[in-house]
Formats: C-alpha cells, sequence, structure tokens
C-alpha cells in the first residue's frame, strides 16, 4: 500500500469465516513495446462465502483486471508480477489447463457487461444453457434447462429456451447469461458492471435476483461497478480503486456515512443524487442563456402545456407562447407489419433551447422515438415535423429523403461511442466528415477548433478510437454531432457505461453546449438522477406510449402516474443499503380515455385498476 492509502476495514462482532477469495499483494503489468506498464499494484483483500465485495473506480483504475484474475484470465501481453489468487484455496495462476477448465465456470464463474455480446447469437437460449452445463459434466437434460430459467425467473422459460438472444430483451438476456454462470454452482461469482445497460426496474429485478442466488448457494460474489448506488444496494463492502491501487477499503454504511480519502469522496461528489432537485449552476437553470427565464409551462397553451396529446382536437387554447422546433402529434413507429407498434400514439413537442428527457424501460420505445426523430427508421402515421424559423421539414421521412438543411439540423450522438466511430480511421477523420459533408470544409484548424470546444484538442485528432478512454470517445461523438451545426441534438443514452466523474463531465460539457449554442435536446436515459439534472421537462413511456410528462420537479414531486412510482422506487441511490422491492413486475394497470392535468404542464394518462 502507499502512503496516500486509507484503509478501513469492517467493523468486527460478525463470526470469522474462510474466505473463498483471497487476493494477496496482486500486482499486475503489461509489456508496451521495450517498457512494461503496471496497472494493478498491491492489492489485497478476501471475500467470504454469502458476503459480496464492492469493487469501484474510474475507467482504467484496474477493476476490471483484477476481477478476471479469479478465473486466471490476463489480457493478452499481461502478466502477474507479484502476489497471488486464492479461489477457494487454491492459486489460481498455478493451475494446469485442465484445473483452469474446471475453475471457470465450475468453481468460479462470471457476468459480463453485455449479455447480449456474450450470448451467441446464430445458438437458441436452451442450446446455450446446455452448453454450459455439458462443459462442468452437469445433467443437460430439458428438464434441468427449464430449471434453470425458472431459476432466474424468466417467464414461460418453455418458450425461452427455443428462442435466439435478439429475440429477448437485455434484461432477459442478462438473466440467461446468469442462469449459465451458476449452472454448475460456482463457489464464487464475478459480477463484471451486470447491470450498464439495464433500466432500473429490470436492475432492481436482477439484483434481487442475484442477492437470492448468493444466498441459496452460498457464494462469495466481486461486484465490479461504477454505479455507486447499485455497489451500495449489493455489497457488503467496498474497496475502492484509482490508478491501479485500492485507496480505501470499508464496509459499505461506513463509506458512505464516512469516506476517508479524497478521491472516494470526489467520487461521491459526482454522482447525480435524484433525491435532490437539480443541481446545475443557478446560471444552469435556463433554457437558452442568462437573460432568459426557465420554462415553466404555468400559461395555457404553451409547448410544454399542449405537448403532451391531452388536449382534445379542437378543444380552445390560448395561442402558444413560442413556436415548438419539433412537432409530434398520434405518432406511431412500427418495424414490420403485423407487429405491435413499437410507438404508438405519441404527441410531444420540444421548444427552442429545451431539454426534453424521455424515460422509461427497455422496450418502451424511448429509443425508437430518438432514432424515427433522426430519420433511422420511418413512421407509419402520425405528423411530425421540424420548423426552427429557417429550416422546415416532415420528420416522418427516412433520413435519406430529407433535404441537406434538415440532416444538418438534427444531429443524433450514439449511446456507444465504441461501435459508432470506425477502428481505422483517426478521431481527425471521424469529425472531418461531417464537416466536410455540412459545410464543404474539413480543415485541421477546424477540427482542431471542435475537439477544443468538447474538451480534447487538436492533438487528438491523429489517434485512433481505440487510443481514447470511453469518455474521450463518447466526446469525439458529440464534436462529430457539432460538427454539422446543428439546432437539435438527439442524446440516446450518451453515459450509459461511463464512470461517475467521466459522465459529470459530459453532462457539464453538453449543458454549456446547449447554452453557448442555443441547442434544443431529446436527452433518452433510463438514469432518473442523471435526467432530473439536465432536463427541462420529462415524458415517462412505457408500452410504446406516453404516461406522463411535465417540468422536471413536478414528475419527481407531484402526483404521479404508477408506472412513473414504479420507475422512481426503484432507482438506487448512494448510501441506499437496501434493494428496492418492485414486485413481481406484473403490471397491474390498464390505460384509461383521456388525461389528468395536474397544473403546471403536469398531466398524467388516465388509468384504472388491471
Amino acid at each position: 500500500m502507499t502512503d496516500q492509502q486509507t484503509v478501513h476495514r469492517p467493523q468486527a462482532g460478525e463470526p470469522e469465516q474462510r474466505p473463498l477469495v483471497r487476493v494477496e499483494d496482486l500486482a499486475v503489468s503489461y509489456a508496451a513495446g521495450r517498457r512494461t506498464v503496471p496497472v494493478v499494484r498491491g492489492v489485497s483483500f478476501s471475500v467470504a462465502a454469502g458476503r459480496t465485495l464492492g469493487l469501484v473506480g474510474e475507467s482504467g483504475s484496474g477493476k476490471s483486471t483484477v476481477a478476471r484474475t479469479l478465473l486466471a484470465h490476463l489480457r493478452a501481453g499481461s502478466r502477474i508480477t507479484d502476489g497471488r489468487v486464492l479461489v477457494d484455496g487454491q492459486d489460481v495462476f498455478a493451475l494446469s489447463a485442465a484445473g483452469r477448465r474446471a475453475l471457470r465456470g465450475g468453481t468460479a464463474s462470471v457476468v459480463a457487461q453485455n449479455a447480449g455480446q456474450a450470448l451467441t447469437p446464430s445458438m437458441r437460449v436452451g442450446e446455450q444453457v446446455r452448453e454450459a452445463l455439458r462443459a462442468h459434466g452437469e445433467p443437460d437434460g430439458p428438464d434441468r434447462v427449464v430449471e434453470l430459467l425458472r431459476l432466474v425467473r424468466l417467464p414461460d422459460p418453455d418458450t425461452i429456451v427455443r428462442r435466439f438472444p435478439h429475440q429477448l430483451s437485455g434484461g432477459q438476456q442478462q438473466r440467461v447469461a446468469i442462469a449459465m454462470a451458476v449452472a454448475a454452482r460456482p463457489r464464487v461469482l464475478v459480477l463484471d458492471e451486470p447491470t450498464t445497460a439495464l433500466d432500473v426496474v429490470t436492475q432492481a429485478a436482477v439484483l434481487d435476483l442475484v442477492a437470492d442466488l448468493g444466498r441459496e448457494l452460498g457464494m462469495a460474489v466481486l461486484l465490479v461497478s461504477h454505479d455507486l448506488g447499485v455497489v451500495s444496494a449489493m455489497a457488503d463492502e467496498i474497496a475502492v480503486m484509482r490508478a491501479g491501487e485500492v485507496v480505501e477499503h470499508a464496509a459499505t454504511a461506513a463509506l458512505f456515512a464516512t469516506p476517508q480519502h479524497e478521491y472516494t469522496r470526489a467520487l461521491l461528489a459526482a454522482v447525480p443524487d435524484g433525491r435532490r432537485p437539480e443541481q446545475r449552476r443557478p446560471e444552469q437553470r435556463r433554457t437558452g442563456g442568462a437573460d432568459r427565464p426557465r420554462r415553466d409551462a404555468r400559461v395555457p397553451g404553451t409547448v410544454a402545456d399542449t405537448a403532451t396529446g391531452s388536449v382534445p382536437p379542437g378543444s380552445p387554447v390560448e395561442p402558444a407562447v413560442e413556436r415548438p422546433v419539433v412537432d409530434a402529434q398520434d405518432l406511431v413507429v412500427r418495424y414490420r407489419r403485423g407487429l405491435p407498434a413499437a410507438v404508438d400514439g405519441v404527441s410531444f413537442a420540444i421548444a427552442p433551447r429545451e431539454t426534453l428527457a424521455v424515460v422509461g424501460e427497455s422496450g418502451s420505445g424511448k429509443s425508437t422515438l430518438a432514432t424515427t426523430l433522426a430519420g433511422l427508421v420511418p413512421a407509419e402515421s402520425g405528423s411530425f415535423t421540424y420548423d426552427d424559423g429557417t429550416v422546415r421539414g416532415d420528420l416522418r421521412e427516412p433520413v435519406a429523403a430529407r433535404s441537406q438543411e434538415l440532416r444538418r439540423a438534427v444531429q443524433l450522438v450514439f449511446q456507444n461511442a465504441d461501435t459508432s466511430l470506425n477502428p481505422r480511421r483517426t478521431v481527425g477523420a471521424a469529425v472531418g466528415r461531417p464537416l466536410r459533408l455540412f459545410t464543404g470544409s474539413s480543415s485541421r484548424a477546424r477540427v482542431g477548433e471542435l475537439l477544443t470546444q468538447v474538451g480534447l484538442g487538436p492533438e487528438y485528432a491523429d489517434r485512433l478510437p481505440a487510443q481514447l478512454s470511453g469518455g474521450q470517445r463518447q466526446r469525439v461523438g458529440i464534436a462529430r454531432a457539432l460538427a454539422a451545426e446543428p439546432r437539435l441534438v438527439i442524446a440516446d443514452e450518451i453515459t450509459t457505461a461511463l464512470d461517475v466523474q467521466v459522465q459529470a463531465g459530459i453532462l457539464a460539457l453538453l449543458d454549456d453546449l446547449r447554452r453557448e449554442r442555443g441547442l434544443s435536446c431529446l436527452f433518452i436515459s433510463h438514469d432518473l438522477a442523471v435526467v432530473r439534472g439536465v432536463a427541462d421537462r420529462v415524458a415517462v413511456m412505457t408500452g410504446g406510449r406516453i404516461v406522463e410528462v411535465g417540468p422536471t420537479e413536478r414528475v419527481f414531486t407531484g402526483t404521479n402516474h404508477p408506472y412513473t412510482r414504479t420507475l422512481l422506487r426503484a432507482t438506487l441511490e448512494p448510501g441506499q443499503t437496501e434493494l428496492p422491492d418492485v414486485g413481481d413486475g406484473v403490471q397491474r394497470w390498464r390505460d384509461a380515455p383521456g388525461w389528468t392535468d395536474h397544473g403546471d404542464g403536469h398531466r398524467t394518462r388516465n388509468w384504472e385498476d388491471a
């Protein structure tokens, strides 16, 4: 340990148990040309059966490297330079090849961050679970496969076994991955960012499942996450990593109550807290600049009042105070004839310099709404228009059929910068292409200006995406969108995979750019704490329909639709040491005709008990 480390151990009083996991003074390095670069230094911890240790820290801190050593796995070019890793009493790096095969999935298993990528797309779910059983000599009959899927609470497992991964939701894919991980009843379970891409309701259900399995199977669990709310609710102890070292290790409640290390305090300070009103500076709490008051939709007939679809056609309303940039009425989007509508009769509007956030579970239709606005998915029916006073166009048209001016005005920042950037093209080429397309010029100086605007700098133009961190790649994605000089930016889950400090920087950047450029924004997110800090208004979607809309604080503190109440109840806040009870996930309400107006532009769709 270094002089800067502050280590606090859990309070005494619990019975002593032999740890299933013991990491002793671990050091890992990788080769970079002729140099050896240390990535983990002096890491020590232990995890007993039935206990969970949370490992947190920024991207590149070494937490995933440490976690994977429990399965005797190292990245190519890496090696152990000191210390050892013991799992169930065995030094995993001293095992033979056969011993390591028995370790992986037998004694210790891992649930990866992205189950969609971890599952084989060409194999049916049942066959993949059967393969995991067969690999460790476990009974692999149809009954055992269905039993495992039932164990992870998948609905109708007899049907699920016949499906391919792409036919499942993100939460269902993650449950299949957990079923495969626990197939051989391992003693140790490694969870590497297992809920990053999940909405809050699905996340709560998956975490509740993991907690129950841990107790039932008596597993030692190592949870790697950048989500401090998830870690605080799941872990008995937390180890905070920075630059390859553990800088603080404490019982969960003690760490959140009295963090000792300055880095831990900085992490906690960077986390948006959904229990508090928005945290932007006073001058940032305006839509469109210091001379513009925040729109609160108190005037009947304003954009925020009529954009809900709640005003019946022909109702007498006062003229709109400000013409919306985007106006959708009864919008329907369907991916294929015969399938249910992904967006079903949705009406909304976005005003100049306004951020409208859309929240909801996976499959609610929020990302479909974003991709339709971007022109990547055509609308089936309804009206969908763009008008900023200079550029006008029909947003039902696919992007290829839109005018150059409309394509330039509406730009999308993708969720995953890793897959949206060409790995073989430099950052300068990625930003220069839209510059050339929309302005006719892609000078190195202009590329450098854009990179500087997003907090990078001209020197990044010659780098490849693989040479950047996740937060830096996301900034390149924003710079690429800004190259067209848009009037409306669509941000689709742009902070999902980022650690809290990088996330805070990206959100601050987006807010600054919005104010400086007068941008409107459609902000898609499943993180309600983030939404509370950035949005002027919030629309809540489920089943392809908007069920609630209103000014952000009214939605977070007012009378809510039952689905919104479920979302708010499922949100995990740092320091919360118990998982929320979201029930069995069965919807116990159904839509009823009309809307209820709660005032100030806050409206909820009417509902009745199912």
